[in-house]
């Protein structure tokens, strides 16, 4: 059955698909630096993780080859066995748990929570990221951190119109990415084309935009006491040239 534009994140054939293109060599190369700087940011350095919505396991291994002990989360079996794959060759221990991250919670277990690469706002009512995040802070003890990295909407309106040109793969393929704002700038629905031997692929997904000052709110509203946004995960300030919504919560 072929998922609605609502919940594309439940095709399984769409994450099998579009692997090869969102989840590139180049993506895994520089997980390993990302996780640098999260530790840093986050003042994080021992203890449990949560990589919520953790995909092909891209920023779980490297945090468990860290020395962390890594709780990995994610809806799709499919990236799941790809996480999976990648942990046994990187010789660590993870445990993957495949749940929707609306009703994974477990209270007070994790040093720090991460949401990454803009895997948060999948839904299109927002009381479902509420959720998300009450079950992140809940899952957090006393002196736990959460950190959401996604496009803000400052940076995507500073980069709009985001119809590209064409990039180049490593396989010789052509990619193009389209990007439409919908619903007063609160939904971002993409198109990707993949042109591969006169053959074109299509995929599309969408998410929900927040901008600093909304996502610092929510987060708030969820039960953080201590919010400070960023630039990127590197700590630069959340101004005019970030290329993202870095968001360091506190209880």
């Amino acid at each position: 059955m072929i998922a609605t534009m609502a919940d594309w994140f439940t095709d399984e054939g769409f994450w099998a698909d579009i692997y090869p293109v969102m989840f590139s060599p180049e993506s895994f190369e520089g997980a390993h630096e990302e996780v640098l700087k999260l530790l840093e940011l986050s003042g994080v350095s021992s203890g449990r993780v949560l990589d919520l919505c953790c995909g092909p396991g891209r920023h779980a291994v490297p945090l468990a080859r860290a020395g962390l002990q890594v709780t990995g989360v994610d809806l799709s079996d499919y990236l799941l066995r790809k996480a999976s794959e990648r942990a046994d060759e990187a010789k660590v221990a993870i445990d993957w748990v495949r749940k929707d991250m609306r009703e994974f919670v477990e209270p007070g277990a994790f040093d720090l929570a991460v949401n990454l690469a803009t895997s948060f706002g999948f839904f299109p009512a927002q009381a479902d990221d509420m959720k998300v995040l009450k079950n992140m802070v809940e899952s957090i003890h006393d002196d736990g951190v959460i950190v959401l990295d996604m496009v803000g909407k400052e940076a995507l309106a500073e980069r709009l119109p985001l119809n590209r040109q064409p990039t180049q793969e490593r396989d010789g393929s052509l990619l193009i990415q389209r990007v439409e704002i919908h619903d007063d700038w609160g939904r971002a629905r993409s198109e990707w084309l993949l042109i591969r031997d006169r053959e074109v692929q299509r995929f599309h997904f969408e998410h929900t935009l927040y901008s600093g000052r909304e996502l610092r709110e929510l987060m708030s509203w969820a039960g953080l006491s201590r919010v400070e946004l960023y630039g990127g995960l590197d700590g630069r300030p959340y101004g005019p040239g970030a290329l993202r919504l870095v968001a360091v919560g506190r209880k």
